[in-house]
């Protein structure tokens, strides 16, 4: 009872740890990478309703540029043939 009660707190623990991030502002990032850093199909989704841009596999190979502010806001950039990781600290891009 003791191991499963002290078991629960530790996954309690990790759980808690968990923490969406933003992107950083003045950076594009892939789509597939807004989504592993972050909660954001749903901006993504809004983004390209407000490109009037068609949803191809849920905008997961399109670039986005990030705006910033307190829920990390994103503007739709362009279709990619392919999506690029830039790596940390720079932009990620159309190759």
């Amino acid at each position: 009872m003791k191991s499963t009660v002290i078991a629960a707190a530790v996954a309690l623990l990790f759980a808690s740890c968990v923490v969406a991030r933003n992107c950083t502002p003045g950076l594009n990032y892939c789509g597939q990478t807004l989504v592993d850093i972050g909660r954001y199909q749903q901006q993504i989704n809004q983004a390209l309703s407000d490109a009037d841009q068609t949803k191809i596999n849920n905008g997961l190979g399109d670039l986005f540029h990030c705006v910033g502010g307190s829920n990390g806001d994103i503007n739709w950039v362009q279709h990619c043939g392919r999506c690029t990781d830039g790596g940390a600290g720079s932009s990620d891009y159309c190759a």
